[in-house]
């Protein structure tokens, strides 16, 4: 039987970004023996909290080569013109979600591409469509175009509120989880592994 992973991530999230290696291994040893289902966490609608907390995109981009140095993924190092917030490349995932689902997981690569291994101001759709458009059959416009649909602003606040069920669970247990937005949340990347008979097996981010 196979069991369902469930992974909360971001693409705007450097610790998500660097743990791919780590899950592709998974599906190469485990194969269909797991159930894969995204869950976006949406860690920033806007980009207040970071520039109340020091963030500036020359020490980001800093930041992001500590990263490269540590993980060995590819990472930019020229600072965007300015921080950009998460929640709308979150949003173009879950469009993708709902309009081709077997391009979820490419949507999200080619997102996470594109925040750490360019410049390019993600929350703005230009930028988006851009990092989106190397998803071989990927229809751009009609994804760009459901980003404000009623249909993926459900769909990704039900994202939203499943990542902030954090609390009493083994990943609270591990320290790995976060309030910074008032709910105890998963953090970027959380692996949560069930079997559908009550038996769950979480990696915190």
């Amino acid at each position: 039987m196979a069991l369902e992973a469930v992974l909360h991530n971001d693409p705007g999230c450097p610790w998500g970004y660097s743990a791919n290696p780590d899950f592709a291994v998974l599906r190469w040893r485990y194969g269909d023996g797991l159930r894969w289902r995204l869950v976006m966490i949406g860690l920033a609608e806007d980009t207040e909290r970071y520039e109340r907390s020091g963030y500036t995109p020359a020490g980001m981009a800093q930041g992001y080569v500590s990263f490269r140095e540590r993980f060995g993924m590819p990472f930019g190092a020229t600072p965007r013109a300015r921080i950009a917030a998460t929640g709308r490349a979150c949003r173009a995932i879950v469009a993708t979600r709902l309009l081709q689902p077997e391009l979820e997981w490419a949507a999200m690569r080619a997102l996470q591409f594109g925040w750490f291994c360019s410049d390019a101001v993600l929350d703005e759709d230009e930028a988006i469509a851009a990092a989106l458009e190397p998803v071989a059959g990927l229809d751009l416009r009609a994804v760009v175009a459901a980003i404000d649909s009623a249909e993926t602003e459900a769909a990704y606040q039900r994202d939203r509120e499943e990542a902030r069920r954090a609390v009493g669970t083994p990943t609270e247990a591990q320290g790995k989880t976060s309030t910074s937005d008032g709910p105890v949340r998963y953090t970027a990347p959380s692996l949560v592994l069930s079997d559908g008979n009550g038996g769950v097996t979480e990696a915190g981010g």
